[in-house]
């Protein structure tokens, strides 16, 4: 009957030598401990893809600032080009014989038929 209670420890050495895959406790939980190998594989590629989504992310709001800023820096550009005194002074570098109108624009009305 003390033998049957005896349960033998299982070592360092008898893991390494493969005595553990032989013992009875193993074989009763071998389901159990493919299914936590499987979860952990799971678990491990999942937090890779994240790191690589959040990597991809990060770079990706770098350039958006970057590109905001250019943005912005190309509308400043347009809305100084677009100045009436710029316009002349343009005029006159290219050559061009225009005079600004002395008259304000009118509208023109058209009728409908």
């Amino acid at each position: 009957m003390v033998a049957a209670k005896h349960k033998k420890l299982m070592t360092v050495k008898g893991v390494l030598n493969g005595k553990f895959f032989e013992s009875e406790w193993f074989r009763r939980n071998r389901i159990l401990l493919i299914m936590i190998f499987f979860l952990l594989f799971i678990n491990i590629t999942v937090k890779y893809k994240s790191e690589k989504v959040i990597r991809e992310m990060t770079a990706l709001e770098d350039s958006l600032i970057e590109l905001r800023s250019r943005s912005i820096s190309v509308a400043a550009d347009v809305i100084r080009m677009s100045r009436q005194s710029v316009i002349i002074e343009r005029v006159k570098k290219s050559g061009i014989e225009l005079e600004t109108s002395k008259e304000p624009p009118h509208k023109i009305y058209v009728d409908k038929e």
